[in-house]
């Protein structure tokens, strides 16, 4: 298992949001920002990848309004939330950032790329999709969204399901994935934070698509968009809409990986964004 440690929480005061977050890796360089998942907290980031990524270049998690150690209430809007991020970044002082967006954080990206354009200089998105785009149809993905809390154990197969193909090899790599997750939580979202976000999801994926594509027409920023072809959260049908709508898109789908591609494969995946940032 990684040595990887994260490092003590930082905060920043953007009017009455106090917002907590971590800096890591090398000190000089665009850092690259991560925005994290459906209920994930900064410290949902696998720390095999974060340890390879931030070798190369600054790193920044950290928890948008009202998740894990920021608060405030986490509004049921990603425009709302890309704002908040945009708040977040320009009160560290940077005129310019890479971004990389995992599910949630992918669609808060694309937001975050439309309307502000200049603060960013490449975008990743992960495991995510288009407003307007393709909603999951697995027969069970309502019952695990709104699974109440229980055990760590219950937890895991939760992680699992979502996150990972139902395959003896797919388990494996999710449960060592979930280990060194785990290893570093020391704190949940909420259930507030769990209805806000599946409210925002819902509002995006029931948009008119036509309008999305006329934005995701206008991203001109080089994009990396990356995917399981075993997603059952973000189908993968999402991510080559969104390469074929954003001009300077190249896609990636990862085989036999599901919506945890990236902590399912976390040096293949660090390789992937390392070369795509670095070119």
């Amino acid at each position: 298992m990684t040595q990887f440690k994260l490092p003590e929480n930082k905060y920043l005061k953007v009017d009455d949001i106090e917002f907590a977050y971590k800096k890591l890796g090398q000190e000089e360089g665009i850092p690259l920002v991560f925005i994290i998942h459906f209920r994930g907290t900064m410290e949902n980031w696998d720390p095999l990848m974060l340890e390879n990524i931030a070798k190369e270049r600054p790193v920044i998690l950290f928890d948008n309004v009202g998740v894990g150690y920021t608060n405030g209430e986490t509004p049921n809007s990603i425009d709302v939330m890309a704002e908040d991020t945009y708040k977040f970044i320009h009160g560290l002082g940077y005129q310019q950032v890479d971004i990389l967006g995992f599910s949630i954080g992918g669609m808060v990206a694309q937001s975050l790329a439309i309307h502000h354009p200049d603060l960013v200089r490449k975008l990743i998105l992960s495991g995510t999709g288009p407003a307007g785009g393709i909603s999951p149809s697995h027969p069970r993905m309502g019952e695990m969204m709104y699974k109440a809390e229980g055990s760590e154990e219950d937890a895991i197969e939760t992680f699992l399901f979502l996150f990972y193909p139902e395959t003896e090899k797919g388990r494996a790599l999710g449960k060592q994935s979930l280990t060194r997750i785990f290893s570093q939580k020391t704190k949940d979202s909420t259930l507030q934070v769990r209805d806000a976000q599946l409210e925002a999801i819902s509002q995006w994926t029931n948009e008119d698509f036509d309008n999305a594509k006329k934005e995701l027409n206008n991203i001109e920023n080089p994009t990396l968009v990356i995917n399981g072809d075993n997603d059952i959260m973000v189908p993968p049908e999402n991510s080559f809409m969104l390469s074929k709508n954003i001009s300077d898109a190249q896609l990636i789908i990862y085989p036999s990986a599901g919506h945890g591609h990236l902590f399912q494969h976390p040096v293949r995946f660090t390789n992937h964004v390392n070369t795509f940032l670095n070119e």
